[in-house]
């Protein structure tokens, strides 16, 4: 039941990848477009607890807002991250952005005969901004026992 289907409907961009035998990959890490205390870069290797541990530690420390940003694989991570602290914290809503980030590789020769490469690549990514729907200047304050 499979079918032979003819390579003419192949994407021009995944041919771009060198052959192993001239070339060794080397990807570089992706480009942060923010930094801060209260952002925090998910990857498919730190657990997903540890990042809870500090989601919850920042909203204990009265932070009205969470920017998570997924790459590739790590995006399925990122919104079950975002779900747990919704989840545990009724007050904060989430706000999510698709969108695509280069990537950019190094191709290192394997051999003498071949030179240094660059190839650049498009990746799926995702900005996930957990906020708090109620902030902490609205709420009521608390009695002084002076």
């Amino acid at each position: 039941m499979s079918e032979s289907r003819p390579n003419t409907g192949q994407n021009p961009k995944k041919q771009n990848k060198k052959p192993s035998k001239d070339h060794v990959l080397r990807k570089r890490q992706p480009n942060k477009p923010e930094r801060g205390d209260h952002i925090l870069y998910i990857s498919t290797k730190t657990d997903i607890k540890a990042h809870l541990e500090k989601c919850n530690k920042l909203i204990s420390n009265n932070e009205n807002e969470i920017i998570l940003y997924c790459l590739g694989a790590a995006i399925q991570r990122g919104i079950l991250l975002a779900m747990k602290i919704c989840e545990r914290h009724v007050t904060y809503k989430i706000h999510a952005n698709t969108f695509s980030t280069e990537l950019t590789d190094d191709l290192e020769p394997a051999t003498d005969s071949v030179d240094y490469e660059i190839q650049r690549r498009i990746n799926s990514a995702l900005r996930i901004k957990i906020f708090n729907s109620i902030p902490n200047e609205d709420l009521p304050a608390k009695a002084s026992t002076e």
